[in-house]
């Protein structure tokens, strides 16, 4: 039986060390300065209303949003490499946890870090708008937190890819290598090899099955797709809906974190 309370208590212990970390400090603080300066200039040096609220908000989230990849990999990619290096996970699943909880507890601890600076930022910079043009309609707040939810959501997927390659990596540079070259970038440059492979084939009519696929199969194209929430996207025209988006980011989620509890359940830690 998986222990709620066993999975808090990681959590609890990987918030609270990540927290100080200056990997966390520095990445977190260049995503706050990024996020709030183009909100604030944009809000001093512009002439606008409430209405141009979600359009401002969109510029930004686009200037910041190599972030939503680069923070949740900088802060999993080590989870289970680092403590199989230092020896620590023999002193962990020495404890009464079983490896699913310390997964779990594990992923739920970066979860709520990144949450931590996501949510407060967004909301200082949705109230810098606010004191220039005018408090945005409740619709148009309620866009743009449901479109950080699917930030949010883009996020975990990173934080369960790079935890699926820290469990089977002998080093924490191999973990961080699949993940940034594999996971992030590897995944966007499915797309557009698919896009060539239909010019060269000659399909122009129609966006075919794989083209879609290969789309969103990349955590960061389906959240350029679900930006639609609250704007146009500003470089491309997605083609997957926001509806096809967010689900494929719930489906990459699900199958990279079982893929972790599998995995590590069955890892030779010796």
């Amino acid at each position: 039986m998986i222990s709620l309370l066993s999975i808090w208590e990681i959590s609890r212990k990987e918030f609270y060390e990540h927290l100080k970390t200056k990997r966390f400090i520095l990445i977190s603080g260049l995503y706050a300065l990024g996020f709030i300066l183009s909100i604030w200039i944009s809000s001093y040096y512009n002439t606008l209303t409430s209405r141009d609220f979600l359009e401002i908000l969109a510029a930004s989230h686009s200037v910041t949003s190599i972030f939503y990849a680069i923070l949740p990999i900088a802060l999993s990619y080590d989870l289970i490499s680092r403590e199989r290096i230092n020896k620590s996970i023999y002193l962990l699943l020495s404890k009464p946890v079983n490896r699913e909880e310390v997964v779990l507890g594990k992923f739920l601890g970066v979860f709520l870090v990144i949450c931590s600076i996501l949510i407060p930022v967004v909301t200082i910079g949705s109230a810098i708008f606010s004191l220039y043009h005018g408090t945005p309609s409740l619709h148009d707040l309620s866009k743009s937190y449901l479109y950080l939810g699917a930030i949010i959501l883009a996020t975990l997927c990173y934080i369960s890819l790079s935890l699926l390659f820290s469990t089977f990596s002998r080093s924490s540079a191999t973990s961080l290598i699949l993940s940034l070259i594999v996971g992030w970038f590897g995944l966007s440059m499915i797309y557009p090899l698919s896009v060539m492979y239909r010019a060269f084939s000659g399909n122009v009519s129609g966006i075919p099955w794989y083209v879609k696929i290969a789309y969103a199969i990349s955590p960061y194209n389906n959240l350029n797709s679900a930006q639609r929430i609250i704007s146009k996207p500003l470089y491309q025209n997605p083609p997957i809906s926001v509806e096809q988006s967010i689900f494929s980011l719930i489906v990459f989620l699900v199958v990279t974190l079982l893929l972790s509890l599998i995995i590590f359940k069955k890892e030779d830690l010796s």
